[in-house]
């Protein structure tokens, strides 16, 4: 009788087993099944900066808002180092994915080049790039949102803001494929027209930007950075730098004017994610080709000041009663320390 018991109760443990076991493969296969079928996009971006984030962000959001498809995001960041932004770009070409985003010049051009060796017919949708041409960033199964600068207007509203400016520092990143160099021209041609002096640093990595431009600040009377993704990581040694010689910097993303730029002028940045995720849409949803989407271009620049670091970057400005067309105040930015 006692082994009858033992009997029924280990057929009855096997049965749940099973049971358990079939469901569970069931359940496995159910979710296997929704991964196949999700969406997958790579997400790449150089390095990390609240500009790079909230672009990324953008994209997200807009993406799944009201979607039709059930989309993955697999997020790569190259933290400002070229040789792990090769070894990433290896990665996102070989795993075939559906989209890949990229942000900036480095991932953009990288992706695009091996894309086109390995003769891969992913779509890329890039952002935050000013001169696609100039670059070959062209081809059937690419497009994207363009960044442009208005380096003439910026310059404009410096000069009315700081009229006592009589030589600038450009700190910039000249190994950068971005056409920083040209940009670096067309400033020079700028300034010489208004008789301003341009003092150029150029930088390799972050951590030179302390070393190199301490020494210039007591003989300038403004620092400028552009879109240059080596400078704006390391935007809080310069903001340091700034204050400490209360030295007005002024930077050329609006994300850099909440950390402590005293003068920002640009974009706010998660427009260009959400204007890509619309043309990543028509080639997902709509299936179109990357070469049906025409590149487009994002406007509304603006000069930001930042009341609270102005002040302790050796501006007067009176916050309360400032007004000037093109520019708006921001009373209280994040705090870079």
């Amino acid at each position: 009788m006692k082994i009858t018991k033992n009997i029924i109760f280990i057929v009855c443990l096997i049965t749940v087993t099973c049971f358990v076991l079939d469901k569970i493969y069931i359940n496995d296969e159910q979710e296997l099944s929704v991964h196949t079928n999700a969406c997958r996009i790579a997400i790449f971006q150089p390095a990390t900066h609240p500009a790079l984030d909230e672009i990324a962000q953008g994209f997200i959001d807009t993406m799944q808002k009201n979607a039709a498809l059930d989309y993955r995001f697999d997020r790569y960041n190259g933290n400002g180092n070229k040789i792990l932004m090769q070894a990433l770009t290896q990665e996102i070409v070989q795993k075939d994915y559906d989209l890949i985003f990229t942000i900036a010049v480095s991932p953009s051009i990288m992706i695009k080049n091996l894309c086109h060796k390995q003769h891969k017919q992913t779509p890329i949708v890039f952002t935050a790039i000013d001169d696609p041409v100039a670059i070959d960033l062209q081809g059937p199964m690419i497009t994207g949102v363009v960044d442009q600068s208005n380096y003439p207007e910026q310059l404009d509203l410096l000069f009315a803001i700081v009229p006592s400016i009589k030589k600038l520092m450009l700190v910039y990143d000249q190994s950068q494929a971005s056409g920083l160099e040209k940009d670096k021209n067309q400033i020079v041609s700028l300034l010489q027209k208004q008789g301003i002096a341009l003092q150029c640093v150029e930088i390799l990595h972050i951590g030179e930007i302390a070393q190199k431009v301490k020494g210039f600040m007591k003989s300038v009377d403004a620092v400028m950075v552009l879109k240059d993704n080596t400078v704006v990581s390391g935007i809080d040694s310069l903001i340091t730098l700034c204050e400490r010689y209360r030295i007005p910097l002024l930077a050329s993303d609006l994300n850099s004017g909440k950390k402590g730029a005293a003068l920002a002028y640009g974009i706010y940045e998660a427009e260009s994610g959400i204007q890509a995720a619309y043309q990543a849409k028509l080639i997902l949803e709509d299936e179109k080709l990357p070469s049906q989407i025409p590149v487009i271009a994002v406007t509304n620049m603006k000069m930001n000041i930042n009341c609270q670091h102005a002040q302790l970057q050796g501006l007067s400005i009176d916050c309360q009663n400032f007004s000037m067309q093109g520019v708006e105040l921001v009373m209280k930015g994040d705090d870079h320390v």
